[in-house]
Formats: C-alpha cells, structure tokens, sequence
C-alpha cells in the first residue's frame, strides 16, 4: 500500500507543480520571448506570420506634409539602409520585403515590448515608449502576439528542457 501511496504523492505533486514551473520558465526568460517579437517585428511579420500592413506604399503616412511627403520611395532606400533586411538570428525568418515596416528605427519601440507572465499565461505589451499604444494601434494587437515560429522555439529550446528537469526531480 505505501508504494500506492508514493505513487499517489507524486502524481499529485506533478500535476500541482507542472502549471508553476511552467510560469517560472517563462517568468525566467521574459527578456528571451520580447527578443522573439522583436525579431519577429524586424521580419515584418505580425503574431500570425502576416506581412505589417500598411505598406510603405500603402501608408497614409506618406500623405501628410513633411519630410517624406509623396516619396515613400526615398523612405524605403533609407530604411534599407539603417535597417537592413536579413534572416532573423534565432527564429530563421526570412529577411522582410523592402515594402513591409519593421517598426525599428531607434529601436526604442522594441526596446518598450514587455512580457508578463500570470499563472502560466503570458501577456506583452509596450510599456514606457509613448508612441508604443499609437504603433500597436496602427498595426494591430497581434504584433505583440507570439508567431509560430516563435512559439515551437519556446517549446523546444526553453520549455522542453525545464519541463524535461521538472520530471527528473519526481523520478520520470
């Protein structure tokens, strides 16, 4: 009977703890999934893997007087220029078409993306940027959301492992 009692014990203790480990990987490596929207955001990919929409040809940006007025041209050679399109270092995204924003020029909107994590459930947003609410706007919600790609990296190079030692600690 103290062998089902064991048993007993740490299957409880499992499924108690998976939901807790779970948010203590991803609390530890918050700074690693803003790096993912980043990088996916540099792509020119939104959380479902679409191309940022407007376009520079397509932005109503380039309708207002000022110094790009009319020459979305000239402002894709420049954004080639200071930011220019390449496979993504981690996730192997394929470099973003001259057309598609990556909503990088200073960095200072990536640098605003922040993840929380509440009970196993992830949350990012911008914070301390004050155009970052504006951008998330213009583009979407889902910038912020994890692609794809990004969620299978999380899986097999953060996850897998930490859950992998989670159940070495219980004997399986």
């Amino acid at each position: 009977m103290a062998d089902f009692d064991k048993l007993g014990h740490s299957v409880h203790s499992i499924v108690t703890g998976f939901e807790q480990t779970i948010a203590e990987c991803l609390t530890q490596n918050k700074s690693v999934v803003e790096d993912l929207i980043g990088e996916q955001l540099y792509s020119g990919l939104d959380g479902d893997t679409n191309s940022l929409r407007p376009s520079y040809s397509d932005d109503p940006f380039f309708d207002i007087k000022g110094r790009w007025y009319h020459d979305s041209d000239g402002y894709i050679e420049w954004k080639k220029k200071i930011t220019p399109p390449m496979t993504s270092p981690r996730l192997n995204l394929p470099p973003r078409p001259i057309d598609v924003p990556n909503l990088y020029i200073t960095g200072t909107f990536h640098e605003s993306i922040r993840a929380t994590v509440n009970g196993g459930k992830v949350s990012i947003n911008t914070v301390g940027f004050s155009d970052g609410p504006d951008i998330v706007r213009k583009y979407g919600d889902n910038i912020l959301n994890l692609g794809m790609d990004a969620r299978e990296y999380i899986v097999l190079e953060m996850l897998k492992p930490f859950v992998g030692n989670f159940f070495k600690k219980y004997g399986f």
